[in-house]
């Protein structure tokens, strides 16, 4: 999840971290000690992480969470050559129990990911989380006009799945395993209106998830198997393009588009964003030889399939 401003942690009191300001009004100027956030310091490929924990965690715990937030900076790197910024925030908020609740991002007065989570998340939960990573994608892409928050929320969906199974955390068949059984939440449904005036959960994850398939699928196939969205979306962070500034969606898909000399993406958004265009599923699957439970070499674009996760 994406936003773009937010409450500046203040340390007063833990409803401050849940991001209410309010209760921050009557404090005393000086916080006791114990309030604090334990704050370090997280070299990743390009750029920095400032990590900040709530002050409930054990040294234990700040070790595993510590690992898997590297883990997840390295994979988003992996896709996108780099880190997507050169310095972030990322505020951990613990709680009791065990795994990773949600997340969110802001760009707003500063790059900011908090994370809630439980304190006694087990090695094989931080293994199997993708919510540090879909959050990690935000950072990659300009913030967008509230319409077209599809684009930010499709894009991480599409490529955390893509991302980690690069890294070795997913398998690549049972991935389009599973987008044989979600991608079809993304279609557009009856009074649909475009993906520009269509804000549903469904059309916001998925059919976001759903363009960024087809556009790989379409760059791959227009130009060279080895060269689909990632390198176009590695192109538009060479342009500048990263969650401290504001494009829109034309802005954002032309430089990608450019990146590898085609107008792929931006044909697709003028086809999709004012119209429900419906993606043939069942063709494309046939294609890729992704056939429900079983995932096929001898399909027609079995190849371009293997390239996406290579």
């Amino acid at each position: 999840m994406s936003l773009t401003a937010r409450s500046r942690w203040l340390p007063c009191t833990r409803r401050s971290w849940l991001g209410t300001v309010a209760a921050c009004v009557a404090a005393p100027a000086a916080a006791d000690a114990d309030e604090q956030p334990v704050t370090e310091r997280l070299a990743v490929p390009g750029g920095t992480i400032e990590l900040q924990f709530t002050p409930d965690f054990s040294a234990a715990q700040r070790v595993a969470a510590r690992e898997w937030v590297q883990r997840a900076a390295d994979t988003a790197a992996r896709y996108f050559g780099r880190f997507p910024v050169p310095e972030v925030e990322l505020l951990l908020q613990g709680s009791d129990g065990a795994g990773v609740k949600s997340g969110v991002t802001f760009g707003e007065p500063s790059l900011l990911i908090r994370v809630r989570m439980g304190r006694d998340t087990t090695s094989a939960q931080y293994r199997a989380d993708w919510v540090l990573v879909h959050e990690m994608v935000h950072l990659a892409l300009p913030r967008v006009p509230r319409a077209q928050r599809w684009l930010h929320e499709g894009a991480a969906t599409y490529i955390e799945a893509v991302a980690r199974a690069r890294a070795g955390l997913l398998d690549p068949d049972d991935v389009w395993k599973s987008w044989v059984r979600q991608m079809p939440l993304g279609q557009p449904r009856d009074g649909d209106r475009g993906l520009d005036h269509t804000p549903t959960w469904g059309r916001t994850y998925w059919g976001g998830a759903l363009f960024f398939l087809q556009g790989d699928v379409r760059l791959r196939q227009r130009g060279t198997p080895g060269r689909g969205l990632q390198q176009a979306l590695q192109g538009v962070l060479a342009a500048g393009g990263d969650y401290r500034v504001v494009w829109d969606a034309q802005r954002i898909l032309a430089t990608a588009d450019a990146a590898l000399g085609q107008t792929t993406l931006s044909e697709m958004y003028a086809r999709m964003k004012d119209e429900p265009a419906p993606a043939d599923l069942p063709a494309l699957w046939h294609e890729l030889g992704v056939d429900g439970a079983i995932v096929r070499d001898d399909a027609p674009l079995a190849a371009l399939r293997r390239a996406i996760f290579s």
